[in-house]
Formats: structure tokens, C-alpha cells, sequence
């Protein structure tokens, strides 16, 4: 009994540590942007703001937004609901994990939830019902991340899938799932480099903003620095941006590759960061087909890579027409399909977690369009994959109908060789058949001369 007590006061101690190294690094952060903008602007302490802002972008941290006046924030900012997991991932790592323990510190993680509500001096988006589902599914994702990281599970789990799917299966969903992890991190990067040249270009206008809103420099810097924490969000978006259909800010402008305009926005620093349309066509043509670049590279390497099935090794052992090849070439098949699913399903997920709001009406969705962005990158994607799947079944067509031909004229030579020599034989049997036969001049009416050495008289 006392063991089972020590565990869940275990669970609840990681919880609440959590919680409390969170809440009070992010509180140092906002004291000290707090006081900077109010020693600068010379404005009343903003400091005494500090607790119930903590409070609040703790929650919307777990996904829970809220209003405060005209503004309605529910864009989740992504950098920090990564730290925090892997706080709680860390600390659970560390101290110990189990079911009990588990339980008692999503209780502790759920009252923690409540105390922040009421101390939060915002209104609230969601209901309690879903605030606490949110909150307790971050804990959870935590807790979770330090199981699959622990030692006895990965053994665990390793010889489960060993007993339960043959060696084939599990080939096919390893290759899967590490083609798309791979085409997904491709992407992020992608988008990453791409919110570096924006900042690069863009970074003048960020600052006249600036001045528009009669910001000073150490009030600037420090904003600029606190906005990292929506970094993940933009570069989400700047995949969008790339490979799909752009993202939107509400009703007031839509960023694409052909289309672009900031004009109508509100003098927020971080929409100077927003891309001009590219002018040349050449450049949208290329950035759009880099997805169906990747879907090329991505099936070559799964047919022909060392990490992949390896088909040419298969047809080179055992040939085009034998049954590894055939089983090798499947693999292949179902793993694009799993890589094409997996890039998907992580890209709609991504895309979801970055989008939200920032106002009523016109600000009220603000993010990637999920449907349109998912058809133009699934489509470039799958083309690709595709591509590189029907080749090597026409180029086997082509091997097989090359072995046929070469069969059939073969056999037709084969013929015609024996027919010929057939035709030979006959005419060589005719001629002896003829050198049997009787001369022309040997006649039944002609007489014969018999000669005799035998003497008349005798």
C-alpha cells in the first residue's frame, strides 16, 4: 500500500513541477517585457499585468484561446506547447512513470488547469469541458512521449510486432513511415528557409511598422523576440505557401504564389513579415513541383535505395518473372501508399494546430485552407509516386515482350531451319529413289542378247 502511495504522489509531483517551472520561466519573460514597454513608452506599470497574462497564455499554450476586448486569440503558439511537453516528457523521464502515477498527475494537471481559469482575467473561448480536455490531452502527449522513449517499452513493443506480423509487413510499414516522416521534415525545412528570406527581405517593413504603432527600439526588440513563439505557425505556413494553396488572414488578404496584399491589415509588426507575390512564372512552376520532385526521389529510394526493397538486387538474384521480385515490388507499392497517407495526414494535422484566430468577423480564421492546400500537395505528391511506380512496370512490360519476340523469332528460325533441312532429306531421297530406276533405253519389246561362254555341240 505504501509503494502504490509513493507512485501517485510521484505522478503528481511531475505534474506539478511541470507546471511550475512553465509558469514561472514564462512569468520572468512577461515581467520582463512588461516592464521594458512601460520604462520606454512611459505609460503606467504594466507589471501588475503580469500574473494574469502568464495565466492566460499558459492556457492558450494547451490550445484554450480567449477575448479580451476586440481581440479573440486562439493561434496556438506552437513553440511553446512544444517546450512545455517536453518538459513534462523530461521530468516524467527522469522521476519515474506508471499507470497510477499517470492518473494522479492528470488530476493535479487538471486542478492546476482550474486554478488558472479562475485567475485568468481574460474571457475564455471554450467551455470547462473543453478546456480540461485540451489541457489533459498536452499532459497526456507528454507522459506519452516519455513511455515510447523508455527502454522496457521499445523492447516490449519490438517483440510484440516480431510474434504478431511477418517480416514482409513490417518492412512495408517501416519504410512507410520513415519515407514520411522524411518527406515531412523536407518540408519544414523547406518552409523554414523560406520565413528566413522573408525575414530577410521583409525586415524593413516589419520596422516601419514599428514606428507606425510609435513603438521604441527596446520595446520593438523585445516583441520581436516574444513573437518567436508563433515561428512554428509561420513556418507551417510558408509551407503552404510553397507547395499548396497559400494561407489566409481572415477576410482581409490571401498569400500566394500569384497572389498577395497587405494593404488592409491591421499595423501589427509581425504581418510585415508576409510575402509580395513571385512575379516570374518560371519560379511558381518550379516551387510548385517540388513536391512531385520529392514523390520521384522518395519512390526511387524506396524501389532502389539501401534502405529500401533493393527490386534490382531482387531481379538480378532471382529474375524478372520470379516470385521475390514480385513480393519486392509489392512492398515497394504499399509503402508509397503508406509514405503519401503518413505525408498527408501529418500536413492536415499541422496545418490545423497553426491555424486559429484573431478576431470575430473578418480576423476570425486566420491559417492554411486545409482542403485546397492538402489536394494541390497530395496530387503534385502522388503524380510523383506514381510516376515512379508505373516505370519499372513498363519497363518490365517491355523486358517480357522483348523475351516473347525473341521466343517466337527463334522458334520461327527453328522452323524454317527444319523445314528446310526437311525439304533436303526428301530431295536427297528422290534422287536415290531415281538412280534405282531402269534406263530409258531398257524396253520390254527389245530383245536381249544373252551371251554364253557354253560351245554349241556341247
Amino acid at each position: 500500500m505504501t509503494d502504490r502511495v509513493k507512485v501517485w504522489l510521484r505522478g503528481a509531483l511531475e505534474a506539478f513541477l511541470a507546471i511550475l517551472i512553465y509558469t514561472v520561466a514564462l512569468g520572468a519573460c512577461m515581467a520582463l517585457l512588461l516592464l521594458i514597454i512601460s520604462i520606454e513608452e512611459g505609460g503606467p506599470s504594466l507589471s501588475m499585468a503580469t500574473v494574469a497574462l502568464t495565466e492566460t497564455i499558459t492556457l492558450l499554450t494547451q490550445g484554450c484561446g480567449f477575448t479580451a476586448g476586440a481581440l479573440t486569440l486562439t493561434i496556438i503558439p506552437l513553440l511553446l506547447t512544444g517546450l512545455l511537453i517536453w518538459i513534462i516528457r523530461t521530468l516524467v523521464g527522469r522521476m519515474g512513470m506508471s499507470v497510477g502515477g499517470c492518473i494522479a498527475g492528470l488530476v493535479v494537471w487538471l486542478l492546476c488547469s482550474l486554478i488558472l481559469m479562475q485567475g485568468s482575467q481574460t474571457i475564455q473561448v471554450d467551455t470547462t469541458t473543453v478546456i480540461l480536455l485540451r489541457t489533459s490531452l498536452v499532459f497526456l502527449l507528454g507522459y506519452g512521449w516519455a513511455l515510447v522513449r523508455s527502454e522496457p517499452f521499445r523492447q516490449a513493443f519490438a517483440k510484440l510486432i516480431k510474434e504478431t506480423l511477418p517480416v514482409q509487413v513490417r518492412m512495408t510499414i517501416r519504410l512507410g513511415l520513415t519515407a514520411g516522416a522524411i518527406l515531412l521534415a523536407v518540408m519544414l525545412v523547406a518552409g523554414m528557409i523560406t520565413v528566413v528570406v522573408w525575414i530577410a527581405l521583409y525586415h524593413g517593413d516589419v520596422g516601419r511598422l514599428f514606428k507606425l504603432t510609435r513603438m521604441g527600439t527596446a520595446s520593438a526588440v523585445m516583441t520581436s523576440l516574444a513573437s518567436l513563439v508563433w515561428l512554428p505557425n509561420l513556418i507551417i505556413w510558408a509551407v503552404s505557401w510553397l507547395f499548396g494553396n497559400g494561407f489566409n488572414i481572415g477576410r482581409l488578404a490571401t498569400f500566394t504564389l500569384w497572389s498577395g496584399h497587405a494593404s488592409s491589415l491591421p499595423s501589427l509588426p509581425f504581418f510585415g513579415l508576409f510575402p509580395e507575390p513571385v512575379s516570374r512564372q518560371e519560379v511558381r512552376l518550379i516551387l510548385l513541383n517540388l513536391p512531385l520532385l520529392a514523390g520521384v526521389v522518395a519512390g526511387i529510394l524506396l524501389l532502389t535505395g539501401p534502405w529500401g526493397v533493393r527490386i534490382h538486387a531482387a531481379v538480378r538474384q532471382a529474375g524478372l518473372k520470379s516470385r521475390d521480385t514480385a513480393v519486392c515490388f509489392l512492398i515497394a507499392t504499399l509503402a508509397m501508399a503508406l509514405t503519401w497517407l503518413v505525408t498527408l495526414l501529418g500536413l492536415a494535422l499541422l496545418f490545423q494546430l497553426s491555424n486559429g484566430a484573431l478576431g470575430r468577423q473578418r480576423l476570425a480564421g486566420v491559417g492554411v485552407p486545409i482542403a485546397s492546400s492538402l489536394r494541390m500537395i497530395g496530387t503534385s505528391l502522388g503524380v510523383g509516386l506514381l510516376g515512379v511506380w508505373l516505370l519499372p512496370l513498363i519497363l518490365a512490360a517491355l523486358v517480357i515482350i522483348k523475351d516473347a519476340l525473341i521466343d517466337y523469332l527463334r522458334q520461327a528460325d527453328h522452323k524454317k531451319t527444319s523445314a528446310k533441312a526437311g525439304n533436303k532429306e526428301k530431295q536427297n531421297q528422290s534422287r536415290g529413289q531415281e538412280g534405282k530406276e531402269p534406263k530409258v533405253t531398257d524396253r520390254a519389246d527389245t530383245p536381249r542378247q544373252v551371251s554364253s561362254t557354253r560351245r554349241p555341240g556341247k
